[in-house]
């Protein structure tokens, strides 16, 4: 029996489901779970998405957006199978499970580091999204809605940056190709998902190319956003998803590093971005996070913005001397 029928098998032993995925959610994320919740609803299955913060605006133009009909709660409702997509690690999705009867079912993911917190786990790093496996399971399943192609392309898109990055296979590119083949309005999605920028966003771009500095020759850039510059700027945390990657964008730079203030203060979290040969997951590690090689998060404390870059340059630094 295949992966994806072994798959297949453990989801028609329940019927219904909530829909895990990681904290302040992206394209990936909010594309697989929206694709897994079709793909259940296929097989006969019942099934909502459970997140911890709100989608991003950026992709509110999908069908059936938002997607999460649950409120926030103390704890996600008993009655329900959990399974995590996207989620590397335990602490990612948000939710305290340790007084719950029933954990995590499953785990679908793709990402290199993480922990074992389900009771059944699907990972395979060598796909550049939860996108890839979703749709892979999709098409063993026979699942034909437009929609579920839909939220997988997004998915894929948005976690290798519109197919620039690294994460980026054959195997990617014969997907995208397939999509095409059933439907997938590619350059519809595109224009929607990288060329509709809010002008919050762009002032909150601008803001950071400005105000970020610049370490090592030039090598590595930081900037951090605390709650009074977005209180300043009137800025919401919705404009921020682009800052790593437009620092990350400028000539020299090889290491992007931001931090955002958490509402509670002192605390922070960090978005690496590397674009050649950098490893945000050695540098991550230190912080209690994880990802990809070209990207990365984790969570610093400090008591001054001037002590937590220096904090996290520091251990910048002492990896760069491994290139």
């Amino acid at each position: 029996m295949s992966a994806y029928k072994e798959l297949l098998s453990l989801l028609s032993m329940r019927d219904d489901y909530l829909i895990l995925i990681h904290r302040n959610p992206d394209g990936d994320a909010v594309g697989s779970a929206e694709a897994l919740r079709l793909l259940l609803r296929h097989l006969g299955k019942r099934a909502q998405i459970l997140s911890a913060d709100p989608p991003p605006k950026y992709l509110s133009f999908l069908p059936d957006a938002p997607f999460f009909s649950l409120e926030r709660r103390e704890q996600p409702p008993e009655g329900y199978t959990l399974i995590a997509v996207d989620v590397a690690s335990q602490k990612q999705h948000g939710w305290d499970l340790s007084e719950r009867e029933q954990g995590v079912y499953l785990k679908i993911d793709h990402h290199k580091t993480g922990d074992d917190f389900a009771k059944h786990a699907f990972v395979d790093p060598t796909a550049s999204a939860a996108g890839e496996i979703v749709y892979r399971l999709g098409v063993e399943a026979g699942v034909t809605d437009p929609a579920f192609f839909t939220a997988c392309y997004v998915a894929i898109a948005t976690d290798t940056g519109c197919f620039r990055y690294s994460n980026v296979t054959k195997k990617t590119f014969l997907i995208a190709s397939e999509l095409i083949e059933r439907g997938v309005d590619t350059a519809y999605l595109n224009a929607a998902l990288f060329e509709s920028k809010d002008k919050k966003t762009a002032l909150a771009n601008a803001l950071c190319i400005t105000g970020a500095s610049f370490h090592f020759d030039g090598r590595v850039a930081i900037f951090t956003v605390t709650n009074d510059f977005l209180a300043q700027n009137g800025l919401q945390k919705e404009h921020l998803s682009e800052l790593s990657s437009v620092l990350r964008e400028l000539e020299g730079v090889e290491l992007s590093l931001v931090l955002k203030e958490k509402e509670e203060g002192g605390t922070y979290r960090i978005s690496a971005r590397s674009k050649h040969y950098f490893d945000c997951t050695v540098l991550m590690a230190q912080f209690s996070g994880g990802g990809h090689a070209r990207a990365a998060g984790g969570d610093l404390q400090a008591p001054t913005v001037k002590q937590a870059e220096e904090q996290l340059l520091l251990q910048a630094e002492a990896l760069l001397l491994q290139y």
